[in-house]
């Protein structure tokens, strides 16, 4: 294993230990439908960026990166109402 991928693997699996810190103060994957979270905007400002799940993969070198998975718990930490139209 070469450094870049040596070092792509120490990434995920700080990522993993987060998310399974957040599952074990049971921070829920469910957000109601007229709420806006912190992944939401997260990932919207990353895609005004040109940064999005496939790049991430493609860039890293990724079967999966756990990007869905990591917005659903950004989402629980932080959310908002979404305005009225």
């Amino acid at each position: 294993m070469n450094s870049e991928q040596l070092q792509n693997q120490q990434i995920q699996q700080e990522i993993d230990q987060i998310i399974q810190d957040l599952e074990s103060q049971k921070v829920s994957l469910d957000s109601p439908d007229d709420e806006v979270g912190l992944g939401d905007v997260v990932e919207s400002v990353l895609q005004k960026f040109g940064i999005t799940e496939e790049r991430f993969k493609f860039w890293f070198n990724l079967k999966e990166c756990g990007c869905s998975k990591r917005k659903k718990y950004l989402n629980k930490l932080k959310l908002w109402k979404k305005p009225s139209n």
